[in-house]
Order: C-alpha cells, then sequence, then structure tokens
C-alpha cells in the first residue's frame, strides 16, 4: 500500500468520479483506476461497486474509507511536522491536563514511556480537578485531559485508561472518640462532621461539582488532596480518597475505611483520556493518544 494510492481512493469518494479525482489531485484517470485496482488486488477485496453511473463505496470501502481518512491526516501532520523540523521552526509542546485523583503509578509510569520513546517532544503538565480539566481543554488550554468522566459531552473523544478505587475513611482516632462502627456509619453520625472535599475550579452550584456528597451536614473545601489528607490525619473531617493516595496510611491504620448507609463509600471510577473531537490535533497530541491507546489493549 502507497500513500498515492490512498490518496487517489480518497479522491474517488469525495469527487464522486475516476475522471475528477484524476483532475483533482493531477493524475490521469488510468493511473487513479490502476491505484484503485492495486488496493483491491492487495487486500482482495472490493471498494466500489462500478456498476451504477457514479462508483458507490461497498461495506468494505466505507470502512476502508474511514482509516484512510485518518492515515492522510496523520501523513499531513508528520509532513508538516518534517518541514518545521527542516527549517529550524520549534515544534509546539504536548500540553495535559491530568485531574489530581488520577495521578496513581499506573498514570505516571504511562506518561513517563512516552517521554522515554518520544524525547523530542516538549511535554507540559497542569493539574485541575473535576470539571475544571474539561474547562482548560474547551478554552484551548490544554491539548488532552486524562480524568474522571465530568464535563464530557458529544464534542469529546474519550478512551478508557483504566479505574481508580475510591474509598471513604477517617482517622481511627476520630472513629474512636465517636465511638462509631466502622462498618455500618450512619450518616446522622457525621451531620456535624465536615465532609472534606476538593474545590474544583469550574464547578457551579451548592455541591461544586462533586456527585458523592451528604445532602445536609457540613462541608469543607481544599485547594488539594494533600490538605484534605492532612484534615483527615488530624481527625478533622472525613472523606472519600483515591486509595492509591493512602496506601500507607490504611496499612499502619492511622486512616480507616467506613461505610456510610445509603452514601457511595467505596467505588471504581473510571479514568479517561480525552481530546475535543472537532479539532486538527498536532503530530505530538495523535503521538500521545495512540500510545496512551495500545496500554489499554496489552
Amino acid at each position: 500500500m502507497k500513500i498515492d494510492q490512498i490518496k487517489a481512493f480518497i479522491a474517488v469518494v469525495e469527487t464522486g468520479s475516476f475522471r475528477s479525482a484524476a483532475e483533482a489531485i493531477h493524475k490521469t484517470q488510468p493511473s487513479v483506476s490502476a491505484a484503485i485496482k492495486a488496493l483491491e488486488n492487495q487486500y482482495d477485496i472490493t471498494l466500489f461497486d462500478r456498476n451504477s453511473y457514479r462508483p458507490g463505496l461497498t461495506p468494505e470501502g466505507h470502512a476502508f474509507f474511514r482509516q484512510a481518512k485518518k492515515l492522510m491526516s496523520q501523513v499531513i501532520q508528520l509532513e508538516s511536522l518534517g518541514h518545521d523540523l527542516a527549517k529550524g521552526v520549534d515544534t509546539p509542546p504536548l500540553h495535559l491536563c491530568l485531574s489530581q485523583m488520577s495521578l496513581d503509578p499506573d498514570c505516571i509510569k504511562r506518561i513517563q514511556a512516552f517521554q522515554q520513546q518520544y524525547p523530542e517532544v516538549d511535554l507540559e503538565i497542569t493539574t485541575d480537578h473535576l470539571y475544571g480539566l474539561q474547562d482548560k481543554l474547551a478554552k484551548g488550554k490544554c491539548d488532552v485531559t486524562i480524568g474522571p468522566r465530568y464535563g464530557l459531552d458529544d464534542r469529546h473523544s474519550l478512551l478508557e485508561l483504566y479505574k481508580m478505587e475510591m474509598i471513604t475513611v477517617m482517622s481511627s482516632n476520630l472513629l474512636e472518640q465517636l465511638n462509631l462502627n466502622a462498618h455500618k456509619v450512619k450518616q446522622a453520625s457525621l451531620q456535624l462532621l465536615p465532609q472534606i472535599l476538593v474545590i474544583n475550579t469550574a464547578s457551579d452550584g451548592s455541591s461544586h461539582g462533586h456527585r458523592h456528597v451528604l445532602t445536609t451536614g457540613k462541608r469543607w473545601y481544599v485547594n488539594d488532596f494533600q490538605a484534605k489528607k492532612s484534615l483527615l490525619l488530624n481527625s478533622m473531617g472525613w472523606a472519600r480518597m483515591p486509595k492509591h493516595m493512602i496506601l500507607s496510611e490504611l496499612e499502619n491504620e492511622q486512616l480507616v475505611p467506613i461505610e456510610v448507609d445509603n452514601f457511595m463509600s467505596r467505588n471504581h471510577v473510571p479514568i479517561y483520556m480525552v481530546r475535543l473531537r472537532q479539532q486538527t490535533h498536532s503530530y505530538q497530541v495523535n503521538l500521545f493518544w495512540e500510545m496512551m491507546r495500545s496500554f489499554t489493549s496489552r
């Protein structure tokens, strides 16, 4: 398979005839026909139904066309990158915005693997929380986000990377002070105790974009998970936490998992890689996207 054959195939589909395709790509009609035939022979498929006046795509042709368009988009970006490098033009950095809660060892290892394989890509990383990630994406402040599914709709392309465990905890000292059974905590027992939440910069509404909060009760909002963890360790409230952030504290029993009635005390949260759908992405973005996708298929 050659790039010129793919170009000829796409031109026939988009112009509606072999003659028009030849004019569009400045080739002769016989050479366009030969390019299409070579593709069909190579894969033993029929791309066009030639029984009608205008060539129409077969089911195999429709599937081939979708992938061919993606391939040509990447070829164009690669050609542009090559010309920029030849001219000494600096390539744009790859901007990632990561959810604070998704920064577990698995996520970090994947990003490190990308850096090692593509050291020439200038990587820039920021963090945010909940809806703040997609707010940055919409405003053009990042190229790709990695985090839970908040604020996503038809504008976004997404790929699930892995799942992260969230658990509800309080300090063992506080549990003892309140004389509570960790396996069955009533919501009424927590009404006067702050539920500690990380604030979300793009949030609105009384719950600040959070899904798992008690409908009544006291709430404290902090800027990051380190502050949240410090307050928990000092017996100043209770909270849902990413399990990977408190493994040592769970092991030495400074923090204790609790089961609150009629509350999502424990669950696994899917973590997604997200980019805008209707946007031409840079060569660097596509490199990162495809490498992250390769991890999910292993």
